[in-house]
This record gives structure tokens, sequence and C-alpha cells, in this order.
């Protein structure tokens, strides 16, 4: 037990530095937590952001034992229920009209442009902290917290500390953590398995943060993508 009081209390440093880092940031520039903002001063600056974020997540990693590595694991055996439910889950995703980047940003990104090389780099150090991220909150910090205070004050923790860090972002991105954080929860613990939660979190990424990047590509680079 002790230990794993001792073992949240790291979380929550790690976590607390994350969100003062980012306080930090968005104060130095401005509306930089919104990714359809990429310009490029921001991309690299935010990439700085991803890669101390992934470094404090992944700290408590190395002093956090056991650690639930059964979570990083891709389920063998789905049920027709579970399958169900994700693949429902990919396509509301995929269709719900997105519409915020046409309709509030384009005018902002126009003229703006990235070299592909910043572009793949940006991408692959997001893919590779989002796989963290999801490790951290829905892996180490539901599990600990589960095994203290139970699984569904554990959800509600969970949901407000994920609403927190998020709030440098728009308001109805700042609501819409809570349904979107209940679900990484609730597929974690059906799965028991933290995929499913890395799956929807990039697929959400992509949906906010792709269209800025292509358009700031040139048509060739994007041809070539």
């Amino acid at each position: 037990m002790m230990n794993n009081i001792t073992y949240i209390s790291e979380l929550l440093f790690s976590y607390t530095l994350i969100v003062l880092l980012m306080a930090k940031i968005n104060k130095v520039r401005p509306g930089i937590m919104l990714y359809q903002k990429l310009q490029p001063g921001n991309v690299k600056l935010l990439n700085c952001l991803h890669a101390a974020a992934a470094l404090l997540m992944f700290l408590p990693v190395c002093v956090i034992h056991p650690l639930p590595v059964s979570l990083l694991i891709f389920p063998d055996r789905i049920s027709l229920g579970q399958a169900l439910a994700f693949i429902t889950v990919v396509f509301a995703m995929g269709f719900f009209p997105w519409t915020k980047f046409k309709n509030d940003h384009q005018q902002e990104m126009a003229g703006v442009k990235l070299h592909l090389s910043s572009v793949i780099f940006y991408v692959s150090l997001r893919i590779i902290t989002l796989i963290i991220y999801e490790f951290f909150f829905r892996g180490l910090m539901l599990v600990l917290f589960s095994a203290s205070l139970g699984v569904e004050w554990s959800i509600v923790i969970n949901i407000l500390l994920y609403t927190v860090i998020h709030l440098q972002k728009e308001k109805k991105e700042i609501i819409g953590c809570i349904p979107f954080g209940l679900l990484l929860c609730v597929f974690t613990i059906w799965w028991q398995s933290v995929w499913p939660a890395i799956i929807f979190h990039l697929q959400l990424a992509t949906i906010n943060e792709w269209p800025p990047l292509q358009q700031s590509l040139s048509p060739q680079e994007q041809t070539a993508l």
C-alpha cells in the first residue's frame, strides 16, 4: 500500500511538471496548444514540448514495480461485442463533422509552409508521445489509483486530470475531454489493454492536426504523401 502511494505521488509530480510546462509555453506563445496553428515556429516549440512531456511521463516507468506491461499487449482474443464497439467508435469519430479547422483556421494557415522533413519529424514524435501519454494516463494512473481507491473513483480522477491538462485548449475541446476520457478509460478496462485508447487518440489527433500539416506542404509534397 505504501509503495502504491509513493508511485501515485511520483505520477502526480510528473503530471504537475507537464501542466506547468504547458502553461509556461502557452504564456510565451499564446494559442500554441491549438494544433491548427502549426506555423514553423510553433512546430519547433511543440516538438520540444512533446519530447519533454514524453520524458517526464516515462520517468515513473523507471521506478514503478511491477509495471502493468500486460496493458501494452494487444488482446489475442476479442469478443464480438468488443469488436463491434471498437469499430463503432472508429467510424463515429471518422464520420463526425470535424469542420473546425476548415471553418476557423484556414485563413490563419494561408501562406504558411513547412518542409516535408519537419512534418515527418513532428508526426513521428507526436505518435511516440501519444503512446507514452496513454500508457501514463490509462495505464499507470488508472491501475494505481484503482488499487488504492477503486475503479469508479480512479476513472473520475483520471478524467479530471485529463481535463485539467487540456485547459490551454479551446472550450469545446476541454468539455469534450470528459466523454472522451471516459471512453478511453472504459475501453482500457474492458479490453485490459491501452491499445484501443492509443488508436482512438491517434485517430483524433490525425483528424485535428493533419489538415493544417497537409495544407502547409507544397502540392508536390502533398502528392508524395
